[in-house]
């Protein structure tokens, strides 16, 4: 994989080199220009050498692609299939909106790997540095909903997200979604009750995913800030203040030339401080400064939500605690 995402004004570009050092510092020192003085093999600017996302050394697997040891999810939804974390809400059987959480501690500073694919209106995304609502004993939970009045947009009723792209976000909170009776089949099913799924609700930043490419790979706050920007922007939160929209990464017929709709889809999210860059497919995509302290959360607990309808993997799934 390659950290090729665009450096757009030099704020933006020196934060996403910050971010890249760990790596570039964990990689051996680049050839040298070729004989016509030209830059060595796959160099980039500096010396640097592509991140190689396929190479694991260093790295920690923390799904071991056979069985759910590890992880906490409820098992008449989540199972293991093809080598990955597998649900498959439908209209005969929607789950609502779920979540499977990895039970073997938490991440503050790290990077995260991991491949996903999903098919038909499947919506969601990677939780990271998020806690349990019902169950997790910690500090600082996000503000109540009444408090705060809404920062971006939520999610509708068949579980997609709602309106609030701009920097900043639109008025309006950020709503749970998937919840309704699933339409569309003779024989629709009745998604479980919210006091049914809660023992594994998680509310924190998320790394989104949805199989038509709307939403993947923005960063998306379930519980506080909901919808904060789209895809392909690099952002500024601080406190008071709207999240300012820093620059454009990305534009839309862009990130869709990089998405894999119907195929694996390769994701890293790098949070350092905080600071939270997400890739995709060599890519990056979002890029998110955060120095609010009402939504700021420095660590917890990493794993995988669905909702809407259609098959959802998740495999291949590593971790670098910085």
């Amino acid at each position: 994989m390659k950290l090729k995402g665009t450096i757009f004004f030099s704020a933006v570009g020196t934060a996403a080199i910050l971010l890249t050092a760990h790596f570039a510092q964990s990689q051996p020192p680049a050839a040298g220009p070729g004989a016509a003085g030209g830059r060595g093999g796959g160099r980039a600017l500096g010396g640097a050498r592509a991140f190689d996302y396929n190479d694991n050394e260093g790295w920690m697997k923390i799904f071991n692609g056979t069985t759910m040891d590890g992880w906490a999810g409820n098992t008449k939804y989540w199972s293991v299939k093809d080598d990955s974390l597998y649900i498959h809400p439908s209209c005969e059987q929607p789950t609502g909106t779920t979540y499977i959480y990895w039970t073997n501690g938490e991440a503050g500073d790290f990077a995260l790997k991991y491949e996903l694919k999903g098919t038909e209106q499947v919506n969601g995304g990677m939780q990271f540095r998020s806690y349990l609502t019902a169950n997790d004993d910690v500090a600082f939970r996000f503000p109540p909903r009444a408090a705060r009045g809404g920062f971006g947009g939520g999610r509708g009723a068949s579980g997609g997200r709602g309106a609030g792209f701009a920097g900043g976000g639109g008025r309006g909170g950020s709503g749970r979604g998937g919840g309704g009776r699933a339409p569309g089949c003779a024989n629709p099913g009745q998604p479980p009750s919210r006091a049914e799924m809660a023992k594994w609700d998680l509310n924190g930043p998320q790394a989104d995913f949805d199989a038509n490419n709307n939403f993947t790979g923005m960063f998306y706050e379930q519980g506080g800030r909901g919808i904060i920007s789209g895809p392909g922007h690099a952002l500024l939160a601080e406190p008071g203040k709207p999240v300012q929209d820093l620059g454009t990464i990305a534009d839309k017929a862009t990130l869709d030339s990089w998405f894999h709709k119907g195929d694996w889809n390769q994701f890293m999210i790098v949070a350092r401080g905080h600071t939270t860059s997400i890739f995709m497919n060599d890519h990056l995509v979002t890029l998110f400064i955060d120095n609010d302290p009402n939504y700021f959360r420095a660590a917890g607990r990493l794993g995988p939500e669905v909702e809407s309808t259609g098959e959802y993997w998740v495999r291949n799934i590593y971790l670098k605690r910085f």
